[in-house]
């Protein structure tokens, strides 16, 4: 159901500390009860409509309320949750799904096919507004053959939508309550089948969340969670430092260090499956390749490793993370700054006659984001290309994106606990898609058909050689593996997951 090679389960299976989880009801929870843990968070959920965005952060947040048909292990594997059983056919034009009798939303109400087939069919059929359509834009019916078992149908092969079910944006919610409240009620008044409900919500300060005590899965120990949201990263660790959280994320790796070395704090440096980038657009300044190339040439990404990450952070040369499907292992992009000057000499510029670009970069959003965004600067500078540096959010992000608005380059994560590379290369560069930026017509007609490619490794092999390619084409400037970056109390336990993911049954207490 869900192929990842042995090297990247290793891999993964070490960063996330070495276990190897065999089953899918492994817990972390004990039977001491926590009655309150705080998270200071980085930004509050653009909305509490779970199908509406594909974005990382509020993933966390959001699966506290909702639950996944599909969910993953420490080490990304694919696990049963709302279904306990998939089967892709061999010609990956259907799949047949099996889901669990005894789930209930927290209204009381029952799970059934009935749900499952709205969420990820009559929602996109009747045109909701919601980025679940990049996944499951294919579906062109979901068979109920009972209130427990159904068959998803596609309009062409789909040879992920297990990976897709268990990805950003792919929550199950409630037939009945989304007709109740409609549109404007799903992206304020969150109901789900998930361990927790809301119960105080203050816009971009509070969220406050109380356990179900009747939910029916794995119920976690901490009876109420806080996520407090705090954008500077330095607001946050004074928070935790002060007693007035329990764990802060994204910290600078240099906080992290000093947290490990206390007797009151714990900290983690967590790799997890998300990549560090700078995008580029295919328009304006950038639309001459001799820049493009120029400017990944320019950077130095083992040093911004060192610099901000103590050297934890692997640098990468393709939109994707070593060992995972469709990383060129042979491939390598070297840091080359005379290379850079030479590209650039070739359409007129250098260090004095430099090219003007505009750059933005998120600030708090990831550890050492901002940071990482000037060091850039600097070694851009220093070959001839003078930049125009602007802080945004990561919601400005989407937003500027979507307008066109975007600046020509700028520092952002892409996250895909899937590993597979459709969600990585495959939705960066398919220009009919929400999250391209270097959008060109010829890119977009050689990814569209991996879509449609059942057999594994043939597409694999493809995605392979479509990644050297981008490179070489300068269409993205990979850098690094991200860190997750995690300080807490002492007064608890936590196990990270590969994919980013912070949930409640994994804080128990020390």
């Amino acid at each position: 159901m869900n192929k990842i090679d042995r090297r990247l389960f290793l891999k993964l299976a070490a960063a996330a500390g070495g276990a190897l989880v065999a089953r899918p009801d492994l817990t972390f929870a004990d039977d001491g009860e926590i009655e309150n843990v705080s998270i200071a968070w980085t930004s509050d959920p653009v909305t509490w409509d779970p199908n509406q965005r594909l974005a990382p952060d509020p993933q966390s947040i959001l699966k506290t309320i909702f639950d996944q048909p599909i969910d993953q292990l420490q080490n990304l594997e694919l696990a049963p949750n709302v279904l306990t059983d998939w089967k892709l056919a061999d010609d990956a034009m259907s799949m047949h799904v099996w889901m669990r009798d005894d789930i209930t939303f927290s209204d009381g109400s029952p799970m059934t096919m009935e749900d499952f087939r709205y969420t990820f069919f009559e929602r996109i059929q009747q045109g909701d507004e919601i980025d679940l359509v990049v996944g499951f834009g294919v579906v062109s019916d979901i068979e109920i053959i009972s209130p427990t078992e159904g068959i998803m149908r596609f309009s062409q092969p789909f040879a992920t939508p297990a990976q897709w079910l268990s990805f950003s944006a792919s929550f199950v919610i409630s037939k009945a309550y989304a007709e109740k409240v409609g549109i404007e009620g799903l992206q304020t008044k969150p109901m789900g089948s998930g361990p927790y409900e809301l119960v105080e919500y203050e816009r971009d300060s509070r969220i406050v969340l109380k356990r179900r005590d009747d939910y029916w899965g794995e119920l976690p120990a901490i009876k109420q969670l806080t996520f407090e949201i705090i954008p500077d990263a330095t607001a946050r660790l004074a928070a935790l430092e002060s007693g007035n959280v329990d764990f802060a994320v994204e910290l600078s790796i240099r906080d992290v260090k000093r947290l490990q070395q206390s007797d009151r704090f714990k900290a983690i440096a967590n790799p997890i499956a998300r990549i560090i980038y700078v995008t580029v657009r295919a328009d304006g300044t950038f639309e001459d390749k001799n820049i493009r190339l120029a400017a990944h040439y320019a950077i130095n990404k083992e040093l911004l490793s060192k610099a901000f990450f103590g050297g934890d952070a692997v640098a990468i040369d393709a939109p994707s993370i070593p060992g995972m499907p469709g990383y060129p292992e042979d491939f390598e992009f070297p840091y080359d700054p005379e290379k850079a000057k030479e590209l650039l000499a070739q359409s007129g510029y250098g260090p004095d006659n430099p090219v003007t670009i505009g750059f933005a970069t998120t600030n708090g959003n990831f550890a050492g984001d901002y940071d990482i965004a000037r060091a850039i600067v600097t070694m851009w500078d220093k070959v001839g290309i003078k930049t125009d540096l602007q802080v945004i959010t990561e919601g400005q992000w989407y937003d500027l994106n979507a307008t066109g608005k975007l600046p020509d380059a700028s520092l952002f994560v892409w996250e895909n606990g899937t590993g597979d590379p459709e969600i990585f290369t495959g939705n960066m560069f398919n220009a009919d898609l929400p999250f391209a930026t270097f959008r060109r017509p010829d890119i977009t007609a050689k990814i569209k058909p991996l879509f449609d490619i059942a057999d594994y490794d043939e597409r694999i092999r493809q995605y392979d050689e479509l990644n050297r390619w981008l490179i070489e084409e300068g269409a993205i400037i990979p850098l690094l593996q991200a860190i997750q970056t995690i300080g807490y109390s002492n007064q608890f336990n936590f196990q990270p997951w590969t994919n980013g993911w912070i949930l409640p049954r994994a804080i128990t207490k020390a």
